[in-house]
């Protein structure tokens, strides 16, 4: 009997934390599950500049007909990382490699993009890659391009 009344208090204690902790996080243990990856959840919780200041800061210019554009941009965190993605007709690669200032850099997805490559269910290496040229004035920028039912889905990082 007097096992049983010290172990009632305890398991009632135990039952009180358990329902606090419930309280104060309804998602319980699950609730990082809800996150989205970093720094691509949207543009709002992933950028602390616009699509158009980034764009400007790292000298890139997106093509007419660019769709479900996304991006990340913090200036605040320390080297500005940045990156976007977007959908463009294939045939319209060329012309934006060309204008951006991108040189080929064989098959090899860039370290900066493989995340994105990655979760949008892309084969990494299997599309070609792209870096800024030599020469040019402009910031790094690396990328590559992965061709799905006609359409290219475009990943630039810095």
């Amino acid at each position: 009997m007097f096992h049983r009344l010290t172990r009632m208090p305890a398991l009632f204690v135990g039952v009180l934390l358990v329902g606090g902790l419930a309280a104060c996080d309804p998602d319980g243990l699950n609730s990082a599950e809800h996150a989205g990856p970093f720094p691509y959840e949207s543009p709002s919780d992933a950028a602390d500049v616009s699509l158009d200041q980034a764009l400007s800061d790292y000298g890139v210019r997106l093509p007419k007909g660019a769709e479900d554009i996304t991006y990340g941009a913090l200036k605040a965190l320390d080297g500005y990382p940045f990156n976007v993605q977007f959908s463009m007709p294939c045939d319209g690669v060329p012309a934006f490699v060309q204008d951006n200032r991108l040189t080929s850099a064989g098959k090899k997805t860039p370290d900066e993009v493989l995340t994105d490559v990655m979760d949008a269910g892309f084969t990494p290496d299997a599309g070609p890659a792209y870096l800024r040229a030599k020469g040019t004035k402009l910031p790094k920028v690396v990328g590559a391009v992965f061709e799905r039912s006609g359409t290219c889905r475009m990943f630039l990082g810095a």
